[in-house]
């Protein structure tokens, strides 16, 4: 893994101390939680449909 590459468990990370902000000091940080999400999802449907492909294909 390079040093620059953001991992999706770091974006996981990143929700949970932004989830914890929002709760403790109001929805100023809310546009980047919800940024986070998205991307977080993103990745993970990109997963799943190359993963859907590989199987139907490839066995």
């Amino acid at each position: 893994m390079a040093p620059s590459e953001i991992t999706e468990q770091d974006i996981e990370d990143g929700l949970n101390v932004l989830a914890w902000l929002i709760n403790r000091y109001g929805d100023a940080a809310w546009p980047l939680f919800e940024r986070l999400e998205r991307e977080l999802d993103s990745r993970q449907q990109r997963q799943s449909r190359i993963q859907s492909r590989l199987t139907d294909k490839f066995g």
